[in-house]
């Protein structure tokens, strides 16, 4: 054999074995977050996990938030084939009935536990995954994101303390909190730090001290309420239901596998990242809400649900859902 022919056969040989992962995959499926590229980590984790799970014939490409589709769109085009796999958040989604109840109404649930009883032992999975079928899509189920505390310019020990502030808060708990006379104003998440820099607000609910650190709010925001206003938020994964449907069952069984083992990965990082960020960042800067402020916070939340339960008949069986569960757990006489 010449030293040429040789040599072509070796470049052939790994052109081949370049494209054999290419003709691995079954299916090829791209996945939309509204996360962030620095905080895309969970929707990652799932697609490996789906890969591993398939035995690579399932491949997830993920997309972060706004690269392909606004984040409000993610649902529609998951149901219309545009894209094939969603993660987003059920309050975006304005077809949904029970969306805001889906990521969290305020003081609902307050730890993933709570959440995952919630979910799984009191039926809110199943209403949930049904009004996603409803809506066009195969619901995979719950991924949790972060616990909403409050950071802030000023210590906030107590709900007199917020009165006197601009606190930047959106959806639900904006609603709850302006009813207790707080001064809510809404605004984009790329907004908030000059906002807070300037003084055009006061303090922020968005996320847990992990977040805060990741996002650098801390810099202007350098004091922490860990009462949890809601723990914790509540992502959603969706699959194009054509899709699904074609998909052989050990197919499915590993995708839905995935969802699962995929439910708490960000959230665990996120939690245990806190603790660490409480311990140095905002180190003798934390703070809570008295007992008697909780119970406020928890009757103007009840008013909140109740509005909510209006919008359906769904969204009034995920309201007893909850009540029913604070009543259980004495949150709620």
């Amino acid at each position: 054999m010449t030293r040429k022919v040789s040599v072509l056969i070796c470049m052939v040989v790994t052109f081949l074995l370049c494209l054999s992962p290419v003709f691995a995959a079954e299916y090829r499926l791209r996945l939309q977050t509204y996360y962030s590229p620095s905080t895309a980590a969970g929707a990652k984790y799932f697609a490996e996990q789906v890969k591993k799970n398939t035995g690579g014939k399932v491949e997830v490409q993920v997309f972060t938030g706004g690269e392909l589709i606004a984040s409000a769109n993610i649902l529609k085009s998951v149901k219309n084939g545009m894209i094939e796999m969603g993660q987003g958040m059920g309050h975006h989604f304005s077809e949904l009935k029970t969306g805001t109840i889906e990521s969290g109404l305020p003081m609902s649930w307050m730890s993933a536990t709570e959440a995952t009883l919630l979910y799984d032992e009191r039926g809110l999975r199943t209403l949930i995954g049904k009004e996603y079928e409803k809506a066009g899509v195969v619901y995979l189920g719950p991924t949790w994101a972060a616990s909403y505390h409050t950071a802030s310019k000023q210590p906030i020990r107590s709900l007199d303390d917020m009165r006197k502030m601009k606190v930047r808060v959106v959806g639900a708990t904006a609603k709850m909190l302006a009813s207790l006379g707080i001064n809510v104003v809404t605004m984009p998440p790329e907004d908030i730090y000059m906002a807070l820099a300037t003084g055009q607000i006061d303090a922020v609910v968005y996320g847990n001290a992990a977040e805060y650190k990741e996002t650098k709010f801390y810099e202007v925001a350098p004091y922490i309420n860990i009462t949890p206003l809601i723990n914790p938020i509540t992502d959603t994964l969706i699959i194009n239901k054509k899709i699904w449907d074609e998909m052989p069952s050990d197919i499915r069984v590993g995708i839905q596998a995935a969802a699962d083992q995929a439910r708490w990965y960000w959230y665990s990082w996120g939690e245990n990242e806190s603790l660490n960020v409480l311990a140095d960042i905002f180190k003798d800067k934390v703070t809570t809400f008295s007992e008697a402020d909780q119970k406020e916070l928890v009757k103007a939340a009840v008013a909140v649900w109740e509005q909510e339960a209006e919008k359906s008949p769904e969204a009034a069986k995920g309201v007893k859902i909850l009540k029913d569960f604070a009543q259980a757990i004495g949150r709620l006489e």
